[in-house]
Protein backbone atom coordinates (compact mmCIF):
# COMPACT_ATOMS: atom_id res chain seq x y z
CA UNK A 1 0.00 0.00 0.00
CA UNK A 2 2.89 2.25 0.96
CA UNK A 3 4.33 1.75 -2.36
CA UNK A 4 1.11 3.03 -4.02
CA UNK A 5 1.32 6.25 -2.17
CA UNK A 6 4.84 6.82 -2.77
CA UNK A 7 4.55 6.03 -6.80
CA UNK A 8 0.97 8.22 -7.02
CA UNK A 9 2.85 11.17 -5.43
CA UNK A 10 5.46 10.61 -7.43
CA UNK A 11 3.31 10.76 -10.50
CA UNK A 12 1.65 13.80 -9.53
CA UNK A 13 4.98 16.02 -8.58
CA UNK A 14 6.29 15.11 -11.57
CA UNK A 15 3.29 15.94 -13.76
CA UNK A 16 3.35 19.51 -11.90
CA UNK A 17 7.22 19.73 -12.81
CA UNK A 18 6.26 18.96 -16.64
CA UNK A 19 3.23 21.83 -16.49
CA UNK A 20 5.40 24.40 -14.56
CA UNK A 21 7.99 23.87 -17.35
CA UNK A 22 5.30 23.79 -20.11
CA UNK A 23 3.86 26.87 -18.76
CA UNK A 24 7.21 28.37 -18.56
CA UNK A 25 7.96 28.00 -21.76
CA UNK A 26 4.82 29.17 -22.88
CA UNK A 27 2.93 26.04 -24.11
CA UNK A 28 -0.07 27.35 -22.45
CA UNK A 29 -0.11 31.00 -24.44
CA UNK A 30 -3.46 30.32 -26.47
CA UNK A 31 -5.35 29.81 -22.69
CA UNK A 32 -4.25 32.58 -21.22
CA UNK A 33 -0.76 33.97 -21.74
CA UNK A 34 0.95 32.26 -18.48
CA UNK A 35 4.08 32.27 -19.15
CA UNK A 36 4.74 36.23 -18.81
CA UNK A 37 3.26 35.79 -15.40
CA UNK A 38 5.32 35.62 -12.25
CA UNK A 39 4.94 32.01 -10.61
CA UNK A 40 4.15 32.68 -7.12
CA UNK A 41 0.96 35.31 -6.67
CA UNK A 42 1.95 38.61 -5.66
CA UNK A 43 0.30 37.98 -2.46
CA UNK A 44 2.02 35.32 -1.50
CA UNK A 45 5.30 37.44 -2.59
CA UNK A 46 4.39 40.33 -0.64
CA UNK A 47 3.49 37.88 2.77
CA UNK A 48 7.16 36.14 1.85
CA UNK A 49 8.92 39.85 1.97
CA UNK A 50 7.21 41.34 5.19
CA UNK A 51 7.48 38.29 7.64
CA UNK A 52 11.22 36.88 6.24
CA UNK A 53 10.90 33.42 7.64
CA UNK A 54 8.15 31.87 4.96
CA UNK A 55 10.56 31.03 2.30
CA UNK A 56 13.67 30.05 4.72
CA UNK A 57 10.90 27.52 6.12
CA UNK A 58 9.58 26.32 3.04
CA UNK A 59 13.03 25.64 1.39
CA UNK A 60 13.75 23.49 4.55
CA UNK A 61 10.67 21.67 4.67
CA UNK A 62 11.43 20.81 0.86
CA UNK A 63 15.11 19.66 1.93
CA UNK A 64 13.72 17.38 4.69
CA UNK A 65 11.04 15.76 2.15
CA UNK A 66 14.18 15.38 -0.30
CA UNK A 67 16.43 13.73 2.25
CA UNK A 68 13.80 11.73 3.30
CA UNK A 69 13.00 10.65 0.05
CA UNK A 70 17.04 9.65 -0.82
CA UNK A 71 17.09 7.48 2.70
CA UNK A 72 14.03 5.58 1.34
CA UNK A 73 15.57 4.96 -1.57
CA UNK A 74 18.78 4.07 -0.27
CA UNK A 75 16.89 1.87 1.71
CA UNK A 76 14.96 0.07 -0.86
CA UNK A 77 18.31 -0.23 -2.71
CA UNK A 78 20.15 -2.35 -0.34
CA UNK A 79 17.08 -4.35 0.40
CA UNK A 80 17.71 -5.31 -3.83
CA UNK A 81 20.86 -6.06 -3.29
CA UNK A 82 20.41 -8.23 -0.24
CA UNK A 83 18.04 -10.11 -2.43
CA UNK A 84 20.38 -10.92 -4.47
CA UNK A 85 23.70 -10.89 -3.20
CA UNK A 86 23.69 -12.25 0.67
CA UNK A 87 25.35 -10.73 3.63
CA UNK A 88 27.07 -13.56 5.04
CA UNK A 89 30.54 -14.00 5.87
CA UNK A 90 32.87 -15.81 3.74
CA UNK A 91 33.37 -18.80 5.38
CA UNK A 92 29.24 -19.28 4.91
CA UNK A 93 29.06 -18.30 1.78
CA UNK A 94 32.08 -20.80 0.52
CA UNK A 95 30.04 -23.94 2.73
CA UNK A 96 26.47 -22.32 1.02
CA UNK A 97 27.75 -22.88 -2.22
CA UNK A 98 29.04 -26.49 -2.02
CA UNK A 99 25.96 -27.27 0.19
CA UNK A 100 24.02 -25.64 -2.69
CA UNK A 101 25.71 -28.36 -5.25
CA UNK A 102 24.46 -31.20 -3.49
CA UNK A 103 21.32 -30.12 -2.71
CA UNK A 104 20.67 -29.03 -6.30
CA UNK A 105 22.06 -32.68 -7.27
CA UNK A 106 19.18 -34.16 -4.53
CA UNK A 107 16.27 -32.21 -5.48
CA UNK A 108 17.37 -32.72 -9.29
CA UNK A 109 17.57 -36.90 -8.43
CA UNK A 110 13.69 -36.71 -6.81
CA UNK A 111 10.99 -38.36 -9.23
CA UNK A 112 9.07 -35.58 -11.79
CA UNK A 113 11.84 -33.07 -10.75
CA UNK A 114 13.09 -31.68 -14.37
CA UNK A 115 15.32 -28.51 -12.82
CA UNK A 116 16.01 -26.57 -9.74
CA UNK A 117 17.03 -23.11 -9.20
CA UNK A 118 18.49 -22.17 -5.40
CA UNK A 119 19.83 -18.49 -4.26
CA UNK A 120 20.45 -17.70 -0.41
CA UNK A 121 19.27 -14.49 0.32
CA UNK A 122 18.93 -12.08 2.76
CA UNK A 123 20.93 -10.57 5.79
CA UNK A 124 23.18 -12.25 7.95
CA UNK A 125 20.68 -11.62 10.73
CA UNK A 126 17.35 -13.29 8.23
CA UNK A 127 18.83 -15.15 5.72
CA UNK A 128 16.64 -17.58 3.88
CA UNK A 129 16.44 -20.39 0.68
CA UNK A 130 14.40 -19.83 -2.39
CA UNK A 131 14.39 -22.65 -4.05
CA UNK A 132 12.22 -22.84 -7.70
CA UNK A 133 11.30 -26.45 -8.75
CA UNK A 134 10.95 -27.43 -11.90
CA UNK A 135 8.94 -30.39 -11.97
CA UNK A 136 6.86 -32.02 -15.19
CA UNK A 137 3.23 -31.87 -15.98
CA UNK A 138 1.81 -35.23 -13.76
CA UNK A 139 4.00 -34.66 -10.55
CA UNK A 140 2.34 -34.74 -7.46
CA UNK A 141 4.06 -31.86 -5.89
CA UNK A 142 3.09 -32.74 -2.45
CA UNK A 143 5.13 -35.91 -2.67
CA UNK A 144 8.02 -33.80 -3.61
CA UNK A 145 7.45 -31.03 -1.37
CA UNK A 146 7.46 -34.00 1.15
CA UNK A 147 10.54 -35.20 0.21
CA UNK A 148 11.89 -31.65 -0.15
CA UNK A 149 11.35 -31.35 3.69
CA UNK A 150 12.62 -34.65 5.05
CA UNK A 151 15.75 -34.97 3.33
CA UNK A 152 17.95 -32.55 0.95
CA UNK A 153 16.76 -29.43 2.71
CA UNK A 154 17.58 -30.61 5.94
CA UNK A 155 20.95 -31.70 4.84
CA UNK A 156 21.76 -28.24 3.04
CA UNK A 157 20.68 -26.39 6.61
CA UNK A 158 23.37 -28.91 8.78
CA UNK A 159 26.18 -28.19 6.61
CA UNK A 160 25.81 -24.23 5.91
CA UNK A 161 25.18 -24.42 10.00
CA UNK A 162 21.70 -22.80 9.79
CA UNK A 163 19.63 -25.14 11.79
CA UNK A 164 16.67 -22.58 11.50
CA UNK A 165 17.30 -21.19 7.74
CA UNK A 166 13.59 -20.41 6.01
CA UNK A 167 12.93 -21.98 3.37
CA UNK A 168 10.94 -20.82 0.34
CA UNK A 169 9.80 -23.16 -2.50
CA UNK A 170 8.05 -22.53 -5.40
CA UNK A 171 7.00 -24.88 -7.84
CA UNK A 172 6.76 -24.62 -11.65
CA UNK A 173 5.45 -26.59 -14.53
CA UNK A 174 7.71 -27.88 -16.98
CA UNK A 175 6.00 -26.20 -20.16
CA UNK A 176 6.94 -28.23 -23.24
CA UNK A 177 8.19 -26.24 -26.24
CA UNK A 178 6.27 -26.56 -29.50
CA UNK A 179 8.76 -27.33 -32.29
CA UNK A 180 7.75 -24.49 -35.03
CA UNK A 181 6.79 -25.98 -38.38
CA UNK A 182 9.00 -26.81 -41.13
CA UNK A 183 7.69 -25.45 -44.77
CA UNK A 184 8.23 -27.37 -47.01
CA UNK A 185 9.59 -26.21 -50.16
CA UNK A 186 6.46 -26.04 -52.78
CA UNK A 187 7.41 -26.35 -56.46
CA UNK A 188 7.67 -24.29 -58.80
CA UNK A 189 4.71 -23.48 -61.63
CA UNK A 190 6.07 -22.78 -65.06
Amino acid sequence: MMRIAIAVTGTVLLLAGVSAAAAGLGAFDAFGAVSGRPLLDPALVRFAADTGWFLPSAAGAAELLALAGQLWLVLQVRTLVHKRWPDLDAETRVRARHAGEDLGRDVRSLPGVEDVRLRLTGTADRPRLLLDVSCTGDTLVGEVYGELGAGPVERYRRAVGMPGLPVVVRFRPLVERKRPRRRRPQPETA
